[in-house]
């Protein structure tokens, strides 16, 4: 507060005795104390002196004699307990009274920003979970339904997944409409040797290439899925094929092998002696987060099996580690494993990757198994992901993994119709399935305090997760009981259980009526060296490293124009979640500048769309509108416009995310930029 006086104690003290003071001095108009936006985060004692002031239990009791009841002064009282305003005790009434009684002084024009909790309730699909009838893991005779002598594989794939519901209607006959299950199953995203469609023209099929046990001549691409010291293994869409070149690729590369043939240790691979092969990368990090297919455990029989016949998979298997080192310095690592004489071979396995302490020890191996060799096919070869001792815990997460995920990496929750099964959808929130190696991170088959894990493992689910999102997951309870809980991300708090409320902030203003709430800005931010939550996700950038930059002078810039050529490209650039749960009229505002676009329509180049399910992992998922946005750049000058208001009304009570989508084509790459952007009710100063 600042005062225009300044008084002895003396002089005051004289003041104090005469009755006319204020009349002589008019100290009041002397006084200026206006606050600007001051932040007031309620306390959990701040509700019980809300309950108490004398002026809110005036109105509560004003607002009975309205209604014949005494549900508002029955409401107040609760509130000190409860700690959130509800659909009686509302904080746009009951507040005020809070805010005058803390700050006396605050003249007119005064506004306050007010953060406290708001009763939401749980929400109203959960409650669908009633009839929530368990899990159910596919079966040998599942999965040979599935592909109907088409293949041997124990496992779904983008061809076969769609038979989930054939396959739930065969196992739940009698199930009856709002039935609801998650499913366990085995998946990969390539299909078995022989399943696919061609992987490209000019490519030959990774099966075609493995099919010819004569060897010849091919060119391959697929995806690296593992590498060790003198090569990687490369899949498509139908098989696998081991490349033996010491090579720059890591797990995720999309790269191409142009090679000749050879059998080696019963199974094909790249190069025949004597032969020249061309290892090019086509585009690094295609697949960043590639999964491997479901692991088939290996016992001491299946060793002896491999031997006559090989084939390439994701395997694990238990034994004991023997690291030796011959006279040049090369180390061998073998497993004995129990129940056979024969022995698992870690091939060429790179430096750091096995920890040599293991020596002598249990252990238990990961990894692909790329062949057999030595007399009888004694060795099984693999190609180590990951190695881990086998101690009592280890042990028995393998053995929980088979017992209750039956050799599943998937889950997903069902919901009958009454007469088809179909994935499980909400409105306002995603459902999942607590996914099989959820299981395996937390070294258990079931699950008593989901709090523990389940938010960590969502951050890792959902990275970009935005304010408010929420994320249903079904899990086992107990060996023979399902459950779902409800978590909401906060950019504060992190993923959390869902609450009976949620935080929200109201701005109330001292008018001549006293405090008023007033509207909220949604979202306000120049993007000048702020990237504002906006996130790039590319569809299409070819070659391109990126499209989307953000600068400190023009805000988020976008080209795909590159060593003088125009690239052909398609990027996503997504601002973080914006809640118009209390919305009215709001509106979108921002400056945009675009140039060389020449004759074409900006239109067909940057277009803005709004999304009320988008859940921060896939763009194509989601259900997106178009924003008509009228005012826009003529697109051939670096000056900035400011397009006309957009109004987002028909989202009042979602919340939303709004993308600007940049295209371009080989003949037209233009160059788009926007910044300071705005989404505030039309009324907003």
């Amino acid at each position: 507060m600042n005062k225009i006086f300044l008084l002895s104690a003396v002089a005051v003290m004289g003041l104090a005795s005469c009755d006319d003071y204020d009349d002589q001095f008019n100290l009041g108009n002397q006084i200026s104390d206006v606050k600007q936006g001051t932040p007031i985060v309620l306390t959990d004692a701040d509700y019980a002196t809300i309950a108490n002031l004398a002026d809110n239990k005036a109105l509560a009791a004003k607002l009975d004699q309205e209604s014949g009841t005494t549900a508002y002064t029955d409401a107040l009282a609760k509130l000190g307990s409860q700690k959130y305003f509800g659909t009686l005790i509302t904080a746009d009434q009951f507040l005020p009274a809070f805010i005058q009684n803390k700050y006396k002084e605050a003249d007119l024009g005064s506004t306050f920003k007010v953060t406290y909790n708001e009763y939401t309730g749980k929400s109203e699909y959960l409650a669908d979970f009633s009839q929530l009838k368990g899990e159910y893991t596919l079966t040998a005779n599942d999965y040979g339904t599935a592909w109907n002598g088409a293949s041997s594989a124990a496992y779904l794939t983008p061809k076969t997944v769609s038979k989930l519901p054939e396959l739930l209607k065969g196992a739940y006959a009698d199930a009856q409409e709002g039935d609801i299950v998650a499913v366990n199953y085995a998946y990969s995203d390539f299909e078995p040797a022989g399943g696919s469609d061609t992987p490209g023209e000019n490519y030959s099929k990774i099966s075609d290439a493995t099919a010819n046990t004569a060897g010849g001549e091919y060119s391959v691409k697929g995806i690296v899925c593992a590498t060790y010291k003198t090569g990687f293994l490369l899949t498509d869409n139908t098989g696998y094929i081991l490349v033996y070149k010491v090579s720059d690729v890591e797990v995720g590369d999309e790269v191409a092998v142009t090679g000749t043939t050879t059998q080696y240790g019963g199974l094909m691979q790249f190069p025949a002696k004597n032969t020249d092969l061309t290892v090019t990368v086509l585009k690094a990090g295609k697949e960043p987060n590639y999964k491997h297919p479901a692991v088939k455990t290996l016992t001491g029989a299946d060793f002896d099996a491999y031997a006559v016949n090989p084939y390439v998979a994701y395997v694990s298997f238990q034994g004991n580690l023997s690291i030796t080192t011959n006279s040049k310095g090369v180390k061998y690592y073998n497993v004995t494993v129990a129940g056979t004489s024969n022995i698992g071979s870690l091939a060429n396995v790179p430096d750091g990757l096995v920890d040599e302490s293991l020596n002598g020890k249990d252990i238990i191996v990961y990894g692909y198994s790329i062949g057999a060799t030595g007399t009888n096919g004694k060795y099984l070869n693999v190609m180590v992901t990951s190695v881990v001792e086998a101690t009592a815990a280890q042990k028995a997460k393998v053995m929980a993994r088979a017992a209750s995920n039956g050799g599943a990496n998937k889950a997903a929750v069902y919901r009958f119709d009454g007469s088809a099964w179909k994935i499980y959808s909400a409105d306002g929130a995603k459902v999942i399935a607590a996914q099989p190696e959820w299981y395996d991170l937390i070294g258990a088959t079931t699950v008593s305090k989901p709090a523990t894990y389940f938010p960590t493992l969502l951050q890792r689910e959902y990275p970009f997760a935005g304010d408010g999102q929420k994320v249903a997951v079904v899990y086992r309870k107990a060996e023979s009981a399902m459950a779902v809980v409800e978590y909401t991300y906060s950019a504060a708090e992190g993923w959390a259980e869902s609450k009976d409320y949620v935080k929200t902030s109201t701005t109330f203003a001292k008018t001549e009526a006293g405090y008023e709430a007033q509207v909220s800005t949604y979202l306000s931010s120049t993007l000048c060296g702020d990237e504002g939550g906006f996130v790039a996700y590319n569809v299409n950038i070819g070659s391109l490293n990126y499209v989307w930059t953000n600068t400190s002078q023009y805000g988020w810039k976008a080209s795909a124009y590159s060593n003088k050529q125009n690239m052909e490209s398609e990027s996503w650039l997504v601002s973080s979640a914006i809640n118009l749960k209390k919305g009215k009229s709001p509106q979108l505002v921002f400056d945009e500048a675009m140039n060389h676009l020449g004759s074409n329509n900006i239109n067909d180049f940057l277009q803005v769309k709004v999304s009320a399910d988008f859940d921060g992992s896939d763009v194509a998922k989601a259900t997106w509108e178009t924003l008509d946005v009228t005012g826009r750049s003529e697109g051939s000058s670096w000056t900035f416009v400011t397009v006309n208001p957009v109004s987002l009304a028909q989202y009042n009570g979602k919340t939303i995310h709004i993308a600007f989508v940049y295209k371009s084509t080989t003949e037209a790459a233009p160059t788009y930029e926007f910044k300071n952007i705005v989404v505030k009710e039309a009324d907003a100063e």
